[in-house]
């Protein structure tokens, strides 16, 4: 695990806290990006196409969890993914043909009783070419982010609330925000 630093502080290190919180907060347990790549073929419709661009759709493209299975090491399991891609490939007609590229992905992660495993879809980039038989051949590449998580409570020191500035004002001024934010902690 990387040391952890707190923010800005002088050379002669941060001051001790002011108090101990027990926050509820989504901890990752394990994680780890990969790129994907697929390959997918089809023919192209009765019209022709040249192929002008391809787009990924990565609001309506999913990477849900497969399957879980044991990897042979406690705690570590071998965590297979569904990927599903939608893009579309535009002619140089206008046309738009959409696609959807289905694949799989296995990795081994921390996943003790408790924990999540999930997966989010970060980026993507997709490239067609007309093949001499009349079908187009699009290569599509993800970058994933595979991770399991828990939600937990954690003990962790603290300097108290986070004070927010005052925002610029254009109006008249009033009390902002008001005193006290929160409410007082149990000491």
């Amino acid at each position: 695990m990387a040391t952890v630093t707190p923010g800005p502080c002088p050379s002669t290190g941060c001051p001790a806290p002011t108090e101990i919180d027990c926050i509820v907060v989504d901890k990752v347990y394990d994680s780890c990006t990969q790129t994907i790549t697929t390959t997918e073929t089809f023919l192209a419709p009765a019209v022709g196409c040249t192929v002008a661009s391809c787009a990924i759709n990565l609001a309506t493209s999913t990477c849900t969890v497969g399957a879980i299975t044991p990897s042979g090491t406690t705690d570590y399991n071998n965590i297979t993914f569904v990927i599903t891609a939608n893009y579309s490939v535009t002619c140089a007609s206008g046309v738009t043909l959409p696609e959807t590229a289905t694949t799989t992905q296995t990795v081994t992660l921390y996943n003790p009783s408790g924990t999540t495993p999930s997966c989010a879809i970060l980026s993507g980039a997709c490239t067609c070419v007309n093949l001499p038989n009349g079908n187009i051949s699009c290569t599509i590449t993800l970058c994933l982010l595979l991770q399991t998580t828990a939600t937990v409570q954690l003990l962790i020191p603290t300097y108290g609330f986070c004070a927010p500035p005052v925002c610029p004002s254009v109006g008249p001024v009033v009390a902002c925000p008001p005193s006290p934010l929160f409410p007082p902690q149990a000491t």
